[in-house]
């Protein structure tokens, strides 16, 4: 078992064979072992494989296994892969899955559980709120949350379930030497710290590139029940991860947007072609028999401090949203003098239960 391991870990370092065409030597051949000794005209006679079946055969490299599990060690990264019975079952039912998993981190992957949130990296003030705020609430039910580490939407996510106390899954669009975007290396090592999952397909030193983040996004939606799609334009590849989800047999969700937001088209057309409209973790959760019996109203973050509030305060704070509340309309509809507002504001910003974005407007925190 562990020298077929070994030729499966080997076979995926050749750039050559893809998961798809993966699929198609472990279905006509034997073992991994056996692919690895297989002739050129052996793989040549395969469909597909005629140009490739010389450079296969040319870069097979039993130092370069050696190299790789040497480098995946320093890493303190663990590989999993579909000879294992731990690999993600449903992740093994869709088509061309990944050979191969590397993983950092102590979390594992409760795919049964799991629900993916994913947006564009252009992300708006009102679309990480509301992807934090989804995460925070999934994870306070115990669900982890899969997203790809980009900055915007997923970033919002990750941060959310970490914050509201659960776990979550990073899949990147390149292997783990490569932390992408650099950004978010912080963010990763929080992840490992906090009892979550760096994975990916790609050998340890592959770089990113165009090609990697789409193939990646067949494995966000392959690991998990659903995809919530919070935020994305009309051309994005969270919307490619919305279509591989359909394919998969997966819920796909959507967060509406404003009409005249060009970082909500995407999510708005996906709720017009039959997405799930979702305004809280209850429109996600009541599509899932067996999680909606998790539904229940979770701590609200920040509730002590809410019950402290004075009148005034109260009233302030419940006409701020997740949508940005520029300050004159709060002293119009809060009926309050411009000083006495700007005090209320700076006070509820110091309870840590607002927060000041561009223009003087003000949005809760998730």
């Amino acid at each position: 078992m562990e020298e077929e391991r070994r030729y499966l870990i080997g076979l995926n370092l050749i750039p050559e064979i893809s998961p798809r065409r993966m699929g198609i030597l472990l279905s006509r051949f034997p073992s991994p072992r056996a692919i690895w000794e297989a002739s050129v005209e052996d793989l040549a006679a395969l469909p597909g494989f005629s140009e490739a079946a010389p450079r296969i055969v040319a870069q097979r490299n039993e130092g370069a296994i050696d190299r790789e599990l040497q480098r995946a060690e320093e890493l303190k990264a663990r590989i999993v892969t579909l000879l294992d019975p731990e690999y993600p079952p449903l992740l093994r039912e869709i088509d061309d899955p990944p050979p191969v998993l590397y993983m950092k981190g102590e979390g594992e992957i409760d795919s049964q559980k799991a629900l993916a949130i994913v947006g564009t990296r252009r992300a708006s003030g009102y679309g990480k709120a509301v992807a934090h705020k989804l995460a925070a609430e999934l994870a306070r039910f115990g669900l982890p949350v899969v997203s790809g580490l980009a900055l915007g939407i997923d970033t919002a996510a990750h941060h959310g379930a970490l914050d509201g106390g659960g776990t979550t899954v990073a899949v990147l669009g390149a292997g783990l030497g490569h932390i992408y975007p650099a950004e978010n290396k912080g963010l990763a090592q929080r992840i490992e710290k906090e009892g979550g999952l760096i994975l990916s397909e790609f050998p340890v030193s592959t770089p990113p590139a165009r090609w990697t983040f789409p193939q990646r996004n067949r494995i966000i939606s392959g690991l998990v029940r659903g995809v919530v799609v919070v935020e994305a334009p009309e051309r994005s590849g969270a919307l490619i991860t919305a279509r591989l989800a359909l394919e998969q047999g997966r819920e796909v969700f959507a967060v509406p947007g404003q009409v005249t937001s060009s970082a909500s088209r995407g999510t708005n057309r996906l709720i017009q072609d039959g997405a799930r409209l979702v305004m809280d973790v209850e429109d996600i959760l009541s599509e899932f028999a067996d999680l909606a019996t998790l539904i229940h109203p979770p701590p609200a973050q920040g509730a002590a401090q809410e019950s402290h509030l004075s009148p005034t305060e109260q009233r302030v704070y419940d006409l701020i949203g997740l949508e940005p509340t520029h300050i004159d309309d709060i002293i119009a509809k809060g009926k309050i003098s411009p000083t006495e507002a700007a005090h209320i504001l700076l006070t509820l910003q110091l309870k840590n239960l607002i927060q000041e974005v561009e223009g003087r407007r003000y949005i809760r925190r998730p």
